[in-house]
């Protein structure tokens, strides 16, 4: 039976690879001393990985998105979503729309009102500043 014999290239070749990994492990325990400190080649070793992580990071710099975009796209992806929303609330995207469309209408009348009633209260107050002010120099 053939199955049962061992492989005499198969064992050599098991017995080199287990005797490059003791010898990895004896490469590793040499770099650290008693204490658990790595030793000076071990710290060179370290200096060297973080020079080299910071080269890699010079050569090719992080690209950032910039948060005005992302805002942006968040803005318009919560306007859609809300656009979807009424078409499904109301029935039909047009029905969607229509509201969409009478709410800004709706706003548009108020802003237009609230700035008509600032900019009257604007000029009555620079009005009475300024009889203020004639009154005042025509009393002195």
């Amino acid at each position: 039976m053939r199955f049962f014999q061992k492989d005499p290239i198969a064992e050599a070749e098991r017995e080199r690879r287990k005797a490059a990994y003791e010898q990895g492990r004896k490469d590793g325990h040499n770099d650290v001393d008693d204490s658990g400190l790595m030793t000076e080649h071990g710290s060179a070793v370290r200096r060297a990985y973080d020079r080299g992580r910071r080269d890699e990071r010079a050569r090719r710099p992080r690209r950032r998105g910039t948060p005005v975009l992302t805002t942006v796209l968040l803005l318009a992806a919560c306007a859609g979503a809300f656009v979807v929303y009424l078409g499904v609330s109301q029935g039909s995207f047009a029905g969607g729309g229509r509201t969409i469309d009478q709410n800004i209408a709706n706003a548009k009348a108020h802003a237009a009102q609230a700035s008509r009633t600032a900019a009257d209260r604007a000029g009555d107050a620079l009005e009475n500043a300024g009889q203020r002010i004639k009154q005042q120099n025509g009393d002195s």
